[in-house]
């Protein structure tokens, strides 16, 4: 009853992560004409405010013991996320995220190396059926005539922000044996700011209080996520965790559509529920406790 309960618990932080994701890659695509080196630095410099603001007022404690690995995360992560904000401005908020969301692929991949975590059959079967989500959903040209979608440079960083994506996960589910998420976090803020803090003072542009506000906004729904997304593989495996991620990229495609006019083809609307069903199904397949297929 107890592992049922953390994996629902697990289950609905992730939930909430994808939610504070979408909103702040809707905010990065709603303040386009700021460079994506300004608003990954935002990013790291509200998530540095709020957690060394937590941990003066001693609500949290910053410890850093696996240091090595937290090194890792944080560069790995904090081009990860340089890499998300180039590719939500150039490529649009649906199909810069469905690109971008390739990470579980790689984040099983590598579990399964490292972590000794099997991806039974129900996993396999879930996954290839959100690997299929993906493809409807970035497959085609605007108008819906071609069978393959063009890929350029912008369409790569997509998927090599997926492989850093991966990275960050498995390396998060280690870090959990001796690391806070607090410290976790920090580490890609620390170390994403030195990424960025130069190249963000090369290009000038004007960015105006709304501009300021939305900065703020970004670096704070970011931080939120981050903390839900990193909290949520305490409780759940990275193979569950990272279906679930999957969620994400449908919330940013339902905004995508809606709020910034971006086109909705019928093969969108299939992936979507490929997506959406592979979800549930893990979710529902898990919460059962009949474990014993996927595990072996």
């Amino acid at each position: 009853m107890a592992e049922r309960i953390e994996k629902a618990k697990g289950a609905l932080l992730m939930v909430l992560a994808c939610a504070m994701f979408c909103i702040m890659a809707s905010l990065i695509k709603y303040v386009s004409h700021i460079d994506a080196y300004k608003t990954a630095l935002a990013r790291f410099v509200v998530g540095m405010a709020i957690l060394g603001g937590a941990a003066i007022s001693g609500k949290i404690r910053l410890t850093f013991n696996n240091r090595k690995l937290l090194v890792v995360r944080g560069f790995v992560g904090g081009v990860g996320v340089l890499m998300f904000f180039l590719v939500i401005v150039e490529l649009g908020l649906g199909k810069g995220t469905v690109l971008f969301s390739t990470y579980p692929i790689f984040a099983c991949i590598l579990s399964a190396i490292f972590l000794k975590e099997k991806p039974g059959l129900v996993t396999a079967v879930a996954i290839s059926a959100a690997l299929c989500g993906i493809y409807l959903l970035t497959a085609g040209s605007d108008d819906g005539t071609a069978l393959f979608g063009s890929f350029g440079l912008y369409e790569l960083l997509a998927l090599c922000g997926g492989l850093c994506g991966g990275i960050v996960v498995v390396t998060i589910r280690k870090l959990h044996e001796s690391d806070s998420s607090c410290a976790i976090f920090f580490s890609q803020c620390a170390i994403g700011f030195w990424l960025v803090v130069i190249p963000a003072n090369i290009k000038s542009c004007t960015i105006g209080l709304e501009g300021g506000i939305i900065l703020v906004l970004i670096g704070a729904t970011a931080a939120v996520g981050q903390l839900l997304m990193t909290q949520s593989y305490k409780y759940l495996p990275v193979r569950i965790g990272s279906v679930l991620g999957m969620l994400e990229p449908v919330f940013c495609y339902i905004v995508g559509i809606v709020v910034f006019s971006e086109l909705l083809l019928a093969k969108s609307a299939l992936g979507s529920s490929l997506i959406l069903c592979a979800c549930v199904a893990v979710l529902l397949y898990n919460s059962t406790g009949k474990a014993a297929m996927d595990e072996g």
